[in-house]
């Protein structure tokens, strides 16, 4: 992934400022008392770092296969693992939150010497908009200040842990932001999740949403005018690092004849508009990248996974503004090997490596 294969903000100063006093009016935040994660685990922590995004099957496996799931990513010398920190599994209910899922998870990453990151995202039916039909998880919440008090909560319980917190999970996909993707709407969310967090975690990091491949068809946002949007309405200054799924399977990362659509690619293109902006120190987090395997549509062969997650490391070395990759994922979740989501992994449902994990163990 090299600038040669193909790979300002003015607008609204006036904006951002708005929405900050509005959120740390209407949400005022005791800071934490409690010790700091390590700084290890801090934003800097990553730099030029492999890690491990599961997903989120990882809140409902056994204790047996996640320990046993954490223990291939260890085994591969991974820094982090992304967790979803799931508003709508932590509290279905207004005001009664039930962390046991998410505590038991994060004390499992930490007891295996690894960093968690946080992403915090999805809503809760009772947070979402009345209108909003069928009922989704995925519907933006209705009021940011009200997911920023739970991302605060978050950022509070666990600041002994995880030093570094991603919202939302790619907002820039209808799928996930539903009805549909708006740039501007999520801008705001992460502005005050930004704030907030600060208030809570002074010393606490925030990734930007993870940015996956899409296109500008009224529904979804390409990940470089969802940048160049969010960039001119100011919101760059809630985020310490851009997050990025740089997917381009079924090609290879590197691929001339992908760059017109190729995330990857675009990376550099999204840089140019984070240095015009005064953003050039701040990095791009990968924090999903992977390919799946199988007889799918779209899936590779072994190979094929290997070399992909091998060039995006490459790719860290080349370009020192890139931070962490965070390959999706460490376990094939089905044996369909139709069904790309069942095929994503390092290792097989039966626990068996694939090249891809041979690779990296031999890092």
């Amino acid at each position: 992934m090299t600038r040669s294969l193909h790979g300002r903000a003015t607008r609204s100063a006036l904006t951002y400022v708005c929405i900050l006093v509005a959120t740390l009016t209407a949400i005022v935040w005791v800071r934490s008392d409690a010790h700091s994660a390590p700084a290890a685990c801090s934003l800097a922590g990553g730099d030029h770092k492999v890690a491990a995004s599961p997903g989120a099957a990882l809140l409902a496996a056994s204790d047996a296969d996640l320990n046993r799931e954490l223990s291939v990513a260890k085994d591969l010398g991974m820094w982090a693992v992304r967790l979803d920190v799931d508003w709508s599994v932590v509290e279905p209910r207004r005001g009664q939150r039930n962390w046991a899922p998410i505590d038991r998870v994060v004390n499992a990453v930490v007891a295996h010497g690894m960093c968690p990151l946080g992403l915090v995202t999805y809503t809760p039916l009772w947070a979402a908009r009345a209108s909003d039909f069928p009922r989704n998880s995925h519907y933006r919440p209705a009021d940011p200040n009200v997911f920023a008090s739970f991302a605060a909560a978050a950022a509070q319980r666990y600041a002994e842990s995880i030093a570094v917190w991603e919202i939302w999970n790619e907002p820039n996909l209808a799928n996930y932001w539903l009805p549909r993707a708006n740039a501007g709407e999520y801008g705001r969310l992460l502005a005050a999740s930004y704030a907030a967090i600060k208030s809570a975690v002074p010393g606490a990091a925030v990734v930007s949403g993870g940015l996956a491949p899409g296109v500008d068809n009224g529904r979804d946002i390409a990940p470089l005018t969802f940048v160049r949007t969010m960039y001119q309405s100011g919101f760059n200054r809630s985020l310490d690092a851009l997050g990025v799924h740089p997917y381009t399977y079924p090609a290879l990362p590197n691929d001339p004849a992908a760059a017109s659509w190729s995330t990857a690619a675009r990376m550099w293109d999204m840089r140019d508009v984070m240095v015009a902006a005064g953003d050039g120190d701040k990095k791009i987090w990968m924090t999903e990248f992977g390919a799946p395997t199988g007889t799918g549509t779209n899936a590779v062969s072994e190979d094929v996974q290997a070399q992909s997650i091998a060039i995006a490391i490459g790719a860290q070395t080349d370009a020192p503004w890139l931070g962490p990759l965070f390959v999706y994922s460490l376990r094939d979740a089905g044996t369909d090997p139709n069904n790309l989501e069942h095929n994503f992994g390092l290792v097989r449902r039966d626990w068996s490596p694939k090249q891809a994990y041979t690779m990296l163990a031999s890092r």
